[in-house]
């Protein structure tokens, strides 16, 4: 069997906004199950998925929440925009598997992934 592609998915919507958001995250799931290398990038509203949420408030799957702990058993790779994580992230501290990166990295982490899955924040 052939090598699999680095995959990058980049997830920059807020996971309340809009169910694909959790689709996103399903499809990193799946295809870090499948795959590797499997890298998820979190940016601008994304970030929020790291902080609590209480998804039956927000008419969510429950299932969001556990997404992302599956994510990191698996060896998937978390990076997060650093401008993006202050903003977040002034009061608590950075979940120990984020890796913050800044605007030059986020740019090499795309250009040499084999394949880059979008989940960017729709205009309205």
């Amino acid at each position: 069997m052939g090598k699999h592609k680095s995959i990058v998915f980049v997830l920059e919507a807020s996971p309340t906004a809009h169910l694909r958001f959790f689709e996103g995250l399903r499809m990193a799931l799946g295809f870090s199950v499948s795959h590797r290398p499997v890298t998820l990038l979190l940016m601008g509203e994304g970030l929020r998925i790291l902080l609590p949420i209480a998804p039956k408030l927000l008419g969510l799957p429950p299932e969001i929440n556990e997404v992302v702990p599956l994510l990191k058993e698996l060896g998937v790779a978390v990076f997060a925009l650093e401008a993006d994580l202050d903003r977040f992230f002034l009061d608590r501290p950075v979940p120990d598997f984020v890796q913050p990166v800044g605007a030059e990295d986020v740019q090499k982490l795309i250009s040499s992934a084999e394949i880059v899955i979008p989940f960017l924040k729709r205009s309205e």
